[in-house]
């Protein structure tokens, strides 16, 4: 296998503790469509099946493809989530920022993605104190396609290289997240590691069925692996 030069990282269960909140944000979202309380369930139920996959997504599906009531829903979600995190309600898992700066001593840029759109995502790298200790960072709002697809590894990949005047390639990249679409987007990239990490939305099983090269409780396994 070759070297390890690029981390691509989820942000909400992988290096952030979302405790909740993208679920809290979208009953909120949901709240003007009045949803019956079995709608409401079975909405939280695809908002936690989906996890990690580009939000304006999931809310075309709730809103069965009507985009007008999807993209007001899903404006309704920025506003909320954004809110929570600037009540410090976003925290990152313990010991993430002295693991970028591990990461940055060993030479091993860092790119963070999320299927969040770029309005939530900066308030999150301000919030938690990142700005100065990653690389680059891709919302889902700027590829084609979020998760599953691969599009915002290839995009923090060629961000780094371009910054950096590098070359390097995809075999040369580790990805890690803690829902299936993450491990669906680091294989069909074809990462050679793909950790799966158990503190967020999906279980060991899932991740590795799902194609999880390794599964760890915590993100700082990479450490190890690399």
């Amino acid at each position: 296998m070759a070297e390890i030069k690029l981390v691509v990282l989820d942000v909400a269960g992988t290096t952030a503790q979302d405790g909740g909140l993208v679920v809290k944000a979208f009953q909120i979202a949901m709240e003007p469509t009045t949803p019956t309380v079995d709608e409401l369930q079975a909405m939280t139920e695809h908002v936690l099946a989906t996890m990690g996959q580009r939000k304006i997504d999931v809310f075309m599906h709730l809103c069965k493809g009507d985009f007008a009531a999807a993209f007001a829903a899903h404006e309704r979600f920025v506003i909320s989530y954004t809110a929570l995190v600037a009540e410090g309600l976003l925290a990152e898992f313990d010991g993430v920022s002295d693991f970028f700066r591990e990461l940055r001593r060993r030479g091993i840029g860092i790119g963070i993605t999320t299927g969040f759109p770029r309005e939530i995502l900066d308030p999150i790298i301000s919030e938690l104190g990142w700005s100065e200790l990653i690389d680059v960072s891709v919302a889902a709002s700027e590829v084609d396609q979020g998760r599953p697809a691969p599009d915002m590894i290839f995009r923090a990949l060629e961000q780094y290289n371009k910054s950096n005047g590098l070359e390097i390639h995809v075999d040369e990249v580790a990805v890690a997240g803690d829902t299936e679409s993450d491990m669906k987007a680091g294989v069909t990239a074809g990462a050679p590691i793909v950790l799966g990490v158990r503190s967020g939305a999906h279980s060991e099983e899932e991740l590795r069925a799902t194609g999880a090269t390794h599964v760890s409780h915590t993100v700082i396994t990479l450490l190890t692996l690399i």
